[in-house]
C-alpha cells in the first residue's frame, strides 16, 4: 500500500511519518520514523510503501500551522532523518501524530488542508 500526501494548504508543508517496522526497529519500539518531505501548495509527495494497515504523520507549514494528533509521540529532527520510535536525542523534539488507516487501499492520499 502506498501512502501519498497532497498539500491543499496555502503554504509549504513539511511531513514526517511513523510506520510499523518490526524488522528494522525491533529493539527501538518496532516503529520507524522518517522526515522531512517538503511539499509546496498544490504539490504532492509519495512517502511510503508498506504492507501494514496503519501509519501516522505529523506535518508543519511555513506559516506555523501544524497537523498533529494523539498517536506516538515520536522524535523529529531539524534536518532529514530515518530512525526508530524510541531513538531520540537532545537535538530532537517530540510530536504527536495523526493515524492513517490504509486498509483496503492500494494508494492512499492524505490531503493537508486548513
Amino acid at each position: 500500500m502506498e501512502l501519498h500526501f497532497r498539500n491543499r494548504y496555502t503554504a509549504r508543508a513539511w511531513i514526517a511519518i511513523m510506520f510499523y517496522s518490526p524488522d528494522g526497529c525491533r529493539d527501538q519500539g518496532q516503529w520507524g520514523t522518517r522526515g522531512w518531505w517538503a511539499v509546496d501548495p498544490g504539490g504532492e509527495a509519495y512517502v511510503l510503501n508498506t504492507g501494514n494497515r496503519y501509519a501516522a504523520f505529523y506535518a508543519e507549514a511555513a506559516d506555523g500551522a501544524v497537523w498533529t494528533g494523539s498517536h506516538g509521540p515520536f522524535y523529529v529532527y531539524r534536518d532529514a532523518f530515518d530512525s526508530c520510535l524510541n531513538v531520540g536525542s537532545t537535538a530532537a523534539r517530540r510530536v504527536g501524530a495523526r493515524l492513517v488507516d490504509l486498509n483496503g487501499y492500494s494508494s492512499y492520499y492524505v490531503n493537508l488542508t486548513a
